[in-house]
């Protein structure tokens, strides 16, 4: 487990650094987290993100045979950038500005450039110290990184205790949302999905001096500039989105092929737009966090359907656009 056998270090230098492994470990994120997700063991063993071969995603990662998890899968980056987010120990150091952001640095999996652990510290080991190491029986309140989702600072929601390996309505992880209804910038935000990833996309998120409305205070209705997000479905009561997920009447089945979030997070919903503030859309809803094998991380591939290739995964909301 450590960086040391007899006195002398199993990996004298960093993969991606060329400097001594940090917190006396012996690999990096992406060697830990490389390997091939089964059924036998989900859930009990490490997490795998990244699958060199023998990787399995079908049309939309949820199907039974499919072997991603919840992000994906950063497998597909070997095809096309624009497959997955661009880790620098996984893809090319091309210092490429994200879409709707303007940070330059390369892409890590934690730290002061990336995802996870605390982005006051720059090292990734660092920023993530005793998060694995935590008692997990504790609520995810966001206090810590060890009591944020995922190790995802100050993020909260509900993990799913297999990361979402072939999950269904009853079987998934309930993300925490927030239910817009001005082009604001509350603070409210800071604990949902959406808020993580507009620290880097953050134009892609509205609000003020951003590419969204012209007033902070204007309807968060259509016309959109781009697709909303904190965009609770029940506040179009008599829309097709009454009809979410091809249901009809309340309580509709949660879609894990397009996911939504809920403004409470105290459990896992097996059905939606039975509240006010449980059908929130967010980038999740058609994204994944690591890499797809469709472009800009979709979880489907719209584009080609309705062709066999393709699938159309905006017709869970979208039920009269088919």
């Amino acid at each position: 487990m450590h960086n040391s056998q007899s006195g002398t270090m199993v990996v004298p230098t960093s993969v991606d650094s060329g400097n001594p492994q940090a917190a006396l470990l012996n690999n990096n994120c992406t060697g830990c987290h490389t390997g091939v997700n089964a059924a036998a063991d989900v859930g009990s063993t490490i997490p795998y993100v990244l699958t060199t071969s023998g990787v399995e995603y079908g049309s939309t990662g949820t199907e039974i045979l499919s072997n991603t998890l919840a992000g994906g899968n950063f497998y597909w980056l070997t095809e096309s950038a624009a497959k997955g987010h661009n880790v620098k120990t996984i893809s090319n150091t091309n210092n490429k500005v994200p879409p709707g952001g303007s940070v330059s640095m390369n892409l890590t999996c934690a730290g002061s450039s990336g995802c996870h652990g605390d982005p006051a510290i720059s090292n990734e080991a660092y920023s993530i110290r005793y998060a694995h190491h935590s008692d997990t029986s504790l609520s995810i309140d966001g206090s810590t990184i060890a009591r944020s989702y995922r190790y995802l600072d100050g993020i909260v929601g509900i993990e799913d205790s297999d990361y979402e390996f072939r999950p269904d309505a009853s079987n998934h992880n309930q993300y925490k949302g927030y239910r817009r209804t001005t082009d604001d910038t509350s603070t409210n935000t800071e604990t949902t999905m959406s808020y993580l990833c507009s620290r880097c996309h953050v134009n892609f998120h509205s609000g003020a001096g951003d590419l969204g409305f012209s007033d902070d205070a204007a309807p968060f209705e259509s016309p959109w500039l781009r697709h909303p997000t904190d965009f609770d479905l029940a506040d179009a009561s008599g829309s097709e989105y009454d009809s979410y997920n091809k249901v009809s009447g309340t309580a509709k089945a949660y879609s894990v092929i397009s996911p939504v979030a809920s403004t409470s997070v105290a459990s896992v919903l097996p059905a939606v737009l039975s509240t006010a503030g449980d059908a929130i859309i967010m980038c999740l809803t058609c994204h994944r966090a690591h890499g797809t094998p469709n472009d800009a991380i979709l979880r489907w591939d719209y584009k080609a359907w309705p062709g066999a290739a393709g699938y159309n995964g905006c017709e869970v909301c979208h039920t009269s656009k088919n």
